[in-house]
């Protein structure tokens, strides 16, 4: 596969966990209080109640080829888009003579519950191979702000216990959970430590090369 540029720059991220705790605490008419822990902010991430939705983020691809862009610009709940025109009149370019594969830029904002709906199709061993490339390359920018909404993010699979492909043969979550025993299968946390420790090390390994 040919190595595209998959370079993405964070160009805001506005998560104030006391906002979303806040938000939580009046849906059940009580006080925010303390600052909410690890523990509270990955069990509400794995709930996705409302209040996730106060923390926002940003970022940029100054090159995605054109085609992996459309797949992105589905994605509508939570999320904002903001493509590179190819219009002969501001480009200067002629179309027809322009490749699916381009490059152009592209910005989107997404709050954590869009993002996560992104993850899961994108991230799936099912979506297009350059498009979850492109897709990882966010969620391990996002790990250099938050770990906790990195090891949220995570394809459909692990989210459902299972492939929901069902029109495929993705082995994938088959081959992720071979040696988990039933116990960690059915503990929704403890299949998200174990995709995010198995795949982020595959990810590293590839950026390496």
């Amino acid at each position: 596969m040919k190595n595209y540029d998959t370079k993405v720059t964070i160009t805001d991220f506005y998560v104030n966990w006391m906002r979303i705790k806040s938000a939580c605490m009046t849906t059940i008419n009580k006080a925010g209080g303390k600052n909410p822990t690890t523990e509270w902010k990955k069990k509400l991430l794995i709930c996705r109640h409302s209040p996730i939705r106060r923390g926002i983020l940003s970022w940029k691809w100054a090159n995605i080829p054109y085609a992996i862009s459309t797949h992105f610009v589905r994605h509508h709940e939570g999320v904002e888009k903001f493509v590179g025109t190819e219009r002969e009149d501001r480009t200067m370019v002629n179309r027809e003579l322009r490749s699916q594969m381009n490059y152009i830029p592209v910005e989107m904002d997404a709050n954590l519950q869009g993002l996560m709906n992104i993850s899961e199709k994108r991230l799936c061993m099912c979506a297009d191979p350059t498009t979850r490339k492109y897709w990882e390359g966010v969620i391990e920018e996002i790990r250099k702000y938050s770990e906790i909404i990195a090891w949220s993010n995570v394809p459909q699979c692990v989210r459902c216990g299972g492939c929901p492909e069902v029109f495929g043969n993705c082995q994938f979550y088959k081959n992720l959970m071979k040696d988990a025993t039933i116990e960690d299968q059915q503990d929704l946390v403890k299949r998200y430590n174990i995709y995010n420790e198995k795949v982020r090390h595959l990810f590293l390994t590839d950026q390496s090369n």
